[in-house]
């Protein structure tokens, strides 16, 4: 509490939600050992995207930009899973996976089969958690539009018209980030319009994605160009861009 009266604006209600965040998930837990149930349970926490209008509400360092874009600072979180007995405490894994992989594996752990009725996009990660097994996916998309995306290996990740956005909820970000924003996303329908610009980054050596390493690797560029086209040929067109209402966001979320 200390630290957040040191806080001002933004900032200052962010660290709020995340220290009520943490209350709440200690009362979780707290109950769970109460009912003699913590040892039979999986608590999974993640974010679902990075933080927003970095340096300004949050920090991303020493990702790259933040939530809203396809740099690692937009799509790289903060993720963990406990479970007594089963998960090794301390534990990391290092190897790449996708939130999309959560369903499978509840599904595997509930005896439920995985042929749903439409093909599941996530891979079951338990051994992944429990055993130190290496990611199930060759690849990871990361997302896919009509005019951009990102795809990754185990190390290499390829941009399609990546742009900075520095943006909160509503995507209208304050003060310099404003015309930061404007200039880059004047880059990217430029280089769209002219012809799609792909950024590629090793993310061994470059976490930071500092380094567009797309000249140097055209072969590396082509595989993985190759990779996200045939995802984008097989994702639904955007309900935004079909004309559908139901692809408008509404102002406050759960209501209509």
């Amino acid at each position: 509490l200390a630290a957040v009266a040191g806080l001002t604006g933004q900032r200052r209600t962010y660290a709020a939600m995340l220290i009520e965040l943490d209350r709440a998930v200690g009362q979780i837990v707290s109950t769970l050992e109460a009912e003699k149930l913590l040892n039979d349970t999986l608590i999974v926490f993640s974010s679902d995207n990075g933080g927003p209008r970095p340096g300004v509400v949050t920090d991303n360092t020493p990702l790259r930009a933040g939530k809203a874009t396809l740099y690692e600072g937009g799509v790289r979180v903060a993720a963990f899973a406990t479970w007594p007995g089963r998960i090794p405490a301390g534990s990391r894994v290092r190897a790449p996976l996708h939130m999309v992989d959560w369903f499978p594996t509840f599904l595997g752990l509930a005896g439920a089969p995985l042929a749903q009725k439409l093909p599941l996009d996530g891979r079951d990660i338990l051994a992944c958690l429990t055993a130190g097994a290496p990611s199930p996916h060759d690849v990871i998309v990361l997302n896919t539009t009509p005019t951009s995306g990102a795809i990754r290996d185990a190390r290499w990740k390829l941009v399609r018209n990546g742009q900075i956005a520095d943006a909160d909820e509503e995507g209208a970000p304050a003060g310099n980030a404003a015309k930061k924003n404007k200039g880059a996303k004047k880059a990217a329908d430029d280089s769209a319009s002219a012809g799609d610009r792909f950024e590629l980054f090793d993310l061994e050596a470059d976490l930071a994605e500092k380094t567009n390493l797309a000249s140097a690797h055209p072969d590396i560029v082509a595989r993985l160009r190759a990779r996200l086209d045939e995802f984008a040929t097989a994702a639904v067109t955007p309900l935004a861009k079909s004309g559908d209402t139901r692809g408008t966001a509404p102002k406050v979320w759960g209501e209509p």
